[in-house]
């Protein structure tokens, strides 16, 4: 039997994996535009053109890139947190419970649930850092030390100097897509079965 849970889980999951999908080939669009230019402009200004005209475009374009990338930047980590939130929302209207442990605790009651646990907690740790700058939580390690590969090198010194971890962390769209991943994995299946969020034909 397909449930109301299953099905609202599915709509809603695929209706922000959309949106994500289709607002970062807006932005991707934009910088690749933007080189497009940037190597016309250097391409005339090596045969033969000192015009200042063009210099000041050339650091026009470096400027709409720079934007560009900032989008994205901000498009991923929005994504990351909705998508998270939305996870939240559908476990604390099928399932009850106020806590992510509660909510654990109640799943493995019920077969149509299995939560990728770990997937799950790195996915609050990103969150949180978004949200929070990855203030330390109690005991709680930091999302620096538990995925530095997420980070800017460069920028952590100031990050650490700042206390705010914002500053250097660097989402990708692999990151973007292994979190669409965690919660396709971690919502109600139909029939309790193994396939999950592709099952039912919407």
């Amino acid at each position: 039997m397909v449930t109301w849970a299953t099905i609202g889980f599915q709509m809603g999951f695929r209706s922000i994996e959309r949106a994500y999908q289709e607002s970062r080939k807006t932005f991707e669009r934009e910088k690749e535009t933007v080189i497009r230019q940037m190597d016309e402009i250097h391409a005339s200004i090596a045969a033969a053109s000192n015009d200042d005209d063009e210099r000041d475009h050339v650091d026009h374009l470096i400027d709409l890139d720079w934007e560009a990338e900032q989008s994205l930047k901000t498009l991923r980590e929005a994504f990351v947190m909705m998508i998270y939130h939305f996870w939240e929302n559908q476990c604390r209207t099928s399932l009850g419970g106020k806590t992510y442990k509660e909510w654990i605790d109640i799943a493995k009651a019920r077969p149509e649930y299995q939560f990728d646990e770990a997937g799950l907690d790195r996915l609050r740790m990103i969150v949180n850092c978004v949200k929070h700058g990855d203030a330390k939580q109690r005991n709680r390690p930091r999302l620096l030390d538990a995925s530095p590969e997420l980070f800017d090198a460069s920028l952590v010194q100031t990050a650490t100097e700042e206390d705010d971890f914002r500053i250097a962390l660097r989402l990708r769209d692999e990151d973007v897509t292994a979190a669409f991943a965690v919660v396709r994995a971690s919502g109600p299946r139909s029939e309790y079965s193994a396939e999950g969020i592709d099952e039912v034909e919407l």
